[in-house]
């Protein structure tokens, strides 16, 4: 399918009934079809990433077989590295708006897929804000994103199950995208890419200038202002006190006691590799 994309819009294209459709074969086409689109087009709209991520979630929703689930979740998440820069902070928006708006419509059989979704979300953010060079307005704006959504201290409306999910990986993805050699990415393209020398390892002599302070900062927040109890003491103890922050990037956490006065334990669950 050839996409003019600066002429036409998603719903003309048909992509989005094509995400949504009910066979696979026209979902991934469907997906192609996309790909080619955020790789062309400019200024694409709040409101048709919204509209975006709802035929994702579909694709997702409707993926059956783990192998088939952890190859969607990678595709689906991937797409944000392959996004134009100026439409990426709307795309990375607009999927935690989604995800947080449909979580509870997500059943005991399908919430696997999405914690592995959210999972890859995590880690091609760390991915494409490693390609910007860490570039501090990008880093700054996409934090602040998850401030406002999975990590949000005030919005109760924001499940609980997305948050305790985003204290057990978020140091991991972070480790695994900053500190690790680029991957060949093969899900979007036969071509190969070699990675550039700069990417191979962070470097001690950068060390210093990595934001690591910043990338904490929806954490420290959460640690202090937020209002889920059992939360806190999960940021406090899992978080900012994973002796990974303090070997890797010398990042001192605020000295933030975990609450005392619990009443209740968060309800335990599988944690997606």
């Amino acid at each position: 399918m050839v996409v003019d994309s600066e002429n036409h819009s998603l719903e003309s294209l048909g992509i989005l009934k094509q995400l949504a459709a009910n066979d696979r074969p026209t979902r991934e086409a469907g997906i192609s079809a996309l790909e080619t689109y955020l790789k062309s087009s400019r200024g694409i709209s709040q409101l048709d990433f919204l509209k975006l991520w709802k035929g994702l979630y579909y694709c997702m929703w409707m993926t059956d077989r783990p192998k088939a689930q952890q190859d969607m979740a990678t595709k689906l998440s991937s797409l944000l590295l392959i996004t134009d820069d100026a439409n990426a902070t709307n795309f990375l928006e607009s999927f935690w708006a989604t995800i947080c708006r449909e979580w509870n419509n997500v059943d005991v059989l399908r919430v696997d897929k999405f914690y592995l979704l959210i999972r890859q979300v995590v880690h091609m953010m760390f991915r494409k804000l490693r390609q910007s060079g860490w570039e501090m307005t990008l880093v700054e704006q996409w934090m602040d994103i998850l401030i406002s959504y999975p990590l949000s201290c005030t919005n109760t409306s924001i499940p609980d199950g997305i948050r305790y999910h985003m204290i057990d990986i978020y140091i991991d993805e972070l480790e695994r995208s900053a500190t690790v050699p680029e991957i060949t990415e093969t899900y979007h393209s036969n071509t190969k890419t070699t990675p550039k020398a700069e990417d191979h390892r962070v470097s001690s002599a950068r060390q210093s200038d990595f934001p690591i302070a910043r990338i904490m900062r929806p954490f420290e927040l959460l640690a202090r202002d937020g209002k889920s109890k059992v939360a806190k003491k999960r940021v406090i103890t899992d978080v900012l006190s994973d002796t990974r922050l303090k070997s890797i990037w010398k990042y001192d956490a605020p000295q933030t006691k975990p609450p005392t006065d619990m009443t209740h334990k968060p309800t335990k669950r599988m944690r997606i590799m």
